[in-house]
């Protein structure tokens, strides 16, 4: 336990040094988020690639691991090429997040950029081979590399949509962060633990500074490679020769941001436009639109998190 707590204390620190640091460089190189007065709800312009806090607070535990003696870090070194392909995977989410909040990207680059990350975790390991359902194993086979890649551009689209109110990614990653860490303590899976309490320190600290009013934005570098986080930490977690449960849990930590998402797709989809045309339709779009301040259509979408948090681990005590 006492290294969780020192991951968990270690990431929130790292986020919360660094977040001012990369604020104040936004601030001074005017890499600045406008408004638009249609989707984005702010009124002057805000720094933005809170991502790189984020994506450092997750990573310097992991790393600082390989240099000490205790299980975690005999695990991590000994799965090196997936330690390796993760933290690729992280860096290189980021950097496709950082380009995309300086110059902007298409849909379809991001999509490009996240299926050549699920292809990078897919050959270290980080997959599905078999699927136990009620008894009966179901082999994946060739259906394993393409679902890696739709469980990566899923859980990283899922995050980047669901950023559109101060402290809202965050807090909702943070929620997610949560369930997992509980149930990986149910079923002492150690690793997903581990990651769990990771990334949930880091989003914490940065959402010190991000929680409405907020002084900064992570960006699509940090709404991505949280994303990408939950995606590589769950295929970890759950393994090769996973049960159903196994992959849902995540799926439902991050109940939210899915369900908005597939909203959002299915809309698109009946109204003959690309399922990445932006909208105003997303469910804080419509919590504003019924009268509720940031903070508080924030708030009611964190009480709706806690609640799924509650959810996922009777669910998950309830099939032990």
């Amino acid at each position: 336990m006492r290294t969780f707590l020192v991951a968990f204390l270690m990431a929130l620190g790292i986020s919360a040094v660094t977040t001012p640091l990369v604020l104040h460089l936004a601030r001074r190189w005017g890499l600045l988020d406008s408004p638009d007065g249609v989707r984005k709800i702010h009124t002057t312009p805000m720094p933005r690639l809170g991502g790189i806090a984020i994506a450092a607070g997750f990573l310097m535990p992991i790393i600082a691991l390989l240099f000490y003696s205790n299980f975690f870090s005999l695990e991590l070194r000994d799965h090196m090429q997936r330690v390796v392909s993760f933290g690729l995977g992280v860096v290189g989410v980021l950097a496709l997040g950082i380009y995309d909040d300086i110059k902007g990207c298409t849909a379809w680059t991001k999509l490009a950029g996240q299926g050549a990350v699920g292809i990078l975790i897919w050959q270290a390991g980080l997959r599905l081979e078999t699927i136990s359902l009620a008894g009966q194993t179901i082999d994946i086979g060739l259906w394993s590399l393409p679902l890696t890649m739709l469980w990566v551009a899923g859980f990283v689209n899922a995050m980047n949509l669901i950023d559109g109110l101060d402290g809202l990614a965050a807090g909702v990653a943070f929620f997610a962060a949560l369930s997992l860490f509980i149930t990986a303590m149910i079923d002492s899976n150690l690793m997903l633990g581990l990651f769990a309490a990771a990334i949930g320190g880091s989003v914490l600290g940065f959402l010190f500074y991000n929680f409405s009013p907020a002084l900064i934005f992570m960006g699509d570098s940090g709404s991505m490679t949280i994303g990408f986080i939950f995606a590589a930490a769950g295929l970890w977690g759950a393994g090769k020769r996973a049960t159903v449960l196994a992959v849902g849990l995540p799926i439902l930590a991050l109940g939210l941001p899915m369900l908005d998402t597939t909203l959002a797709f299915v809309r698109r989809a009946l109204r003959g436009k690309s399922p990445f045309h932006s909208d105003r339709q997303h469910i804080h779009h419509r919590l504003l639109d019924a009268g509720l301040s940031q903070r508080q259509a924030v708030l009611t979408l964190y009480l709706v998190c806690s609640l799924l948090t509650g959810f996922v681990v009777l669910l998950r005590v309830w099939a032990r």
